[in-house]
């Protein structure tokens, strides 16, 4: 599907470069160019045979490995908006290798799943006169790689924002008419600190769970042909990228932690009704469980409907907004 081509927000005028070719950066580069031609989009990799891939598909018009410390600082240099998709860890560094090249009036952003003080030391790294901001596109799929992107994978998707005090408004505003041409239907502004122990119960646990429950068989592989649709949605995301995820788990050990014990409660009340045939009770407990369930998906419909008829109304030089009408 196509989207229609508008003219370029004030965000990307400037040209953006885009740090780290996997699936979120791949994804990113396919949406920008369907938005529009007229962006013009750099790109920086580890490796050079995502950045290869790229140019082949006229993704990019230029692109370098990390190997390669003069273009590395000459397309960071040329970019008003750069994004950091890379690994948190590899972000810093990067950042700090990098510090001299970021021209004052440039847009930092990243797109990976922590905030927390990670923001507050990215915030610090950059030099004076380059802001960086948080952000965290909730979409992804089980497969990575340049090759996996999609331009469609973020329509319908939540869009998530960490400022400070450090963001100026103008920032934000930019941040979400990006938003808005990559196709999400939402976005949700958040203390970083307050991000990580949200997405610690709705993001990590779930990860946790389904690698679990993929371990917890001891017989033999004779049991896939006894899975069904159940088993498979609850199983999808343990196909995981386990270098990302073992780094992700471990920087938010804390709120991860609290989340899983939180778990254990309602998983050790769950058994002891079994081990005491309490029907009425297991009845109860599940009831709740489905009661909480509709209402989420109920309060997420109105607001994915509420998302689509505003941006039907809103002219495309507008920035999306928020589910409470920030």
């Amino acid at each position: 599907m196509e989207r229609e081509k508008r003219r370029l927000p004030g965000i990307v005028s400037g040209g953006v470069c885009i740090v780290g070719l996997g699936l979120i950066g791949g994804s990113i580069v396919k949406a920008l160019r369907e938005y529009s031609d007229d962006i013009r989009i750099t790109a920086v990799d580890r490796s050079a045979e995502p950045v290869k891939l790229a140019l082949a598909d006229h993704g990019i018009a230029d692109g370098a490995d990390e190997t390669d410390n003069t273009r590395v600082d000459r397309l960071l240099a040329d970019a008003g908006l750069i994004i950091m998709a890379l690994y948190p860890a590899g972000m810093i560094r990067f950042l700090a290798d990098h510090r001299e090249a970021l021209q004052p009036g440039t847009v930092v952003m990243d797109v990976c799943g922590l905030k927390g003080s990670f923001v507050e030391e990215a915030q610090r790294t950059v030099p004076d006169g380059v802001e960086f901001i948080g952000t965290h596109p909730m979409a992804g799929r089980e497969k990575k790689g340049y090759e996996n992107g999609n331009a469609e994978m973020f329509l319908g998707a939540t869009f998530i924002l960490t400022p400070t005090e450090r963001n100026t408004p103008e920032t934000i505003r930019g941040m979400y008419s990006f938003a808005r041409i990559c196709g999400f239907a939402r976005v949700r502004q958040v203390d970083p600190m307050l991000h990580d122990e949200l997405i610690a119960y709705t993001s990590h646990l779930p990860h946790v769970l389904a690698s679990v429950l993929m371990a917890s068989w001891k017989g033999t592989d004779e049991v896939i042909a006894y899975t069904g649709g159940s088993f498979r949605d609850s199983t999808r995301v343990a196909d995981i990228n386990a270098e990302l995820w073992t780094e992700l788990f471990m920087m938010n050990s804390v709120a991860l932690t609290e989340k899983l014990r939180d778990f254990s409660i309602e998983f050790s009340e769950f058994v002891s009704l079994m081990e005491a045939s309490d029907r009425e009770g297991m009845q109860r407990f599940l009831e709740r469980s489905t009661e909480r369930r509709r209402r989420w998906t109920q309060t997420l419909a109105k607001a994915e409907i509420g998302a689509q008829e505003a941006d039907l109304l809103r002219d495309s030089s507008e920035p999306l907004q928020t589910e409470d009408g920030m």
